[in-house]
């Protein structure tokens, strides 16, 4: 005998915080863009990976456009937090990780898909300016410029161009942006695996730190 009406789970509905909820979300839609790309996030599956309604997502973040918005805001703000702490802690230049710092970059735009989500808003007419700090790069290559002339007069050395400073920031997000786009088709040309990718961070990492060497 098939009953036509099954009875229903016993479901209890997990209360959380707001902040929790939006972490969780986050979370959920950050898994999804590194796996899926942009396309990869829909709200009616990041709810049910999390485990709540769709109107709940709407409740924190108003729309998919809001929630994209607040993904690449919570990624911006990890990826400064994470470089200037790392150029706060290293005493001299010399000593600045450079791996680290590129590590961090290429994480954060490229591996967790924020740099293909943020390409993607700018190409289809959407403005990424409430969503992301849009002086980045600007303020990260000021606190390394800033690192670099204090190191430069504890050295006795010329203090460095500070257009040459800002071109390292530059060059660096754009090959972040690069990589998270078209970097696995290259690597895979080049028959590079995930180790190869890794090998090429370092050595784009060297020839960075080898420059700033140069520069003086």
């Amino acid at each position: 005998m098939v009953l036509s009406n099954p009875p229903k789970r016993d479901t209890k509905r997990i209360r959380r915080s707001a902040e929790e909820a939006r972490r969780l979300i986050l979370d959920a839609a950050e898994e999804r863009l590194a796996a899926q790309g942009p396309e990869g996030i829909r709200l009616q599956d990041i709810a049910r990976d999390v485990g709540i309604s769709h109107p709940a997502i709407l409740h924190h973040f108003e729309s998919r456009e809001g929630l994209v918005r607040a993904l690449i805001a919570r990624t911006s703000a990890q990826l400064r937090e994470k470089i200037l702490a790392t150029l706060e802690t290293k005493g001299d230049e010399k000593d600045l990780e450079a791996n680290d710092i590129i590590g961090n970059v290429f994480e954060a735009l490229s591996d967790r898909g924020t740099a293909r989500l943020l390409s993607w808003m700018l190409l289809t007419g959407r403005s990424a300016e409430d969503s992301t700090s849009s002086s980045l790069v600007t303020e990260i290559a000021g606190e390394l410029h800033e690192k670099r002339k204090e190191n430069a007069t504890k050295h006795q050395r010329p203090a460095p161009d500070p257009e040459d400073t800002m071109f390292i920031a530059m060059l660096t997000a754009s090959a972040a942006f690069g990589d998270a786009i078209i970097g696995r088709e290259l690597a895979k040309d080049a028959g590079l695996d995930q180790k190869g990718i890794l090998r090429f961070r370092a050595w784009f990492a060297k020839l960075l730190y080898n420059h700033v060497g140069d520069a003086h």
